[in-house]
């Protein structure tokens, strides 16, 4: 009994108390904290979730296109995606819109095939991957992809 009066008196009880409720105190200000940043991180997403979308609603429709009839596994944007067809990144500054759904309606036989067709798509599936490809050409690409060059010799 005496070493816990002794204990008492020389302050060390209390420096571990003080220890302890200091180590409370930070805990839970961590999980205030937490809790908080956790609030704002669903709070923002919620609200973003409801403004409008910066993609056109047709444009939308023309990525389910794009995606429904698994056009990378041939063709790519932005360098990424397949490499058996042309890169489609900027395709509406080299074609125009009438052309492209004319070209994905009533497709030609593919290269170097005699009999194979490009995949046909309706009117307004056409329409909606025009509208796709053209928001993809307003990204800025800041020159990428590269041009293809020719493996060989040379300069």
């Amino acid at each position: 009994m005496k070493d816990y009066h002794r204990i008492l008196n020389s302050g060390k009880a209390m420096d571990i108390f003080l220890t302890i409720e200091g180590t409370i105190l930070r805990l839970r200000t961590f999980i205030l904290l937490c809790i908080i940043s956790f609030a704002l991180f669903v709070g923002v997403n919620f609200l973003s979730a409801m403004l409008p979308s910066a993609m056109p609603k047709q444009a939308v429709a023309g990525k389910r296109v794009w995606q429904k009839n698994n056009c990378v596994s041939c063709h790519s944007l932005f360098g990424n995606g397949g490499y058996s067809a042309v890169d489609l990144t900027h395709i509406t500054a080299q074609r125009t819109p009438a052309e492209l759904v004319e070209y994905f309606v009533d497709p030609p036989v593919m290269r170097p095939n005699k009999i194979r067709r490009h995949p046909a798509l309706t009117h307004e599936e056409a329409q909606n991957l025009v509208q796709y490809l053209e928001f993809v050409n307003t990204i800025p690409t800041l020159g990428w992809p590269p041009e293809p060059r020719k493996a060989g010799g040379g300069s």
